[in-house]
């Protein structure tokens, strides 16, 4: 596998997965500490405040309990972003 400092180039099949779970965000495994990654997401919609979100976790399992939060509450919100 080719790797720079911190960033894979070829996404691992965890990732792969998670990108096809979540098809809404921008998944990365990026390497912190030596032997310590970190899984971001990035949202490629905009929250009520008109930001994208971001997620940063220590492990694949805590992103994908974060981002089903965050699917599951975009699904009770409303188009003008109040509580349906």
């Amino acid at each position: 596998m080719i790797t720079l400092t911190g960033y894979h180039l070829r996404p691992s099949e965890t990732v792969l997965r998670l990108r096809a779970e979540f098809p809404d965000f921008l998944i990365c495994e990026l390497s912190g500490e030596p032997g310590k990654p970190c899984f971001t997401a990035t949202s490629t919609r905009t929250n009520a405040n008109g930001r994208p979100e971001l997620v940063v976790t220590a492990s694949p399992e805590e992103l994908r309990r974060a981002l089903t939060i965050l699917a599951t509450d975009e699904t009770h919100m409303g188009e003008d972003g109040g509580r349906k």
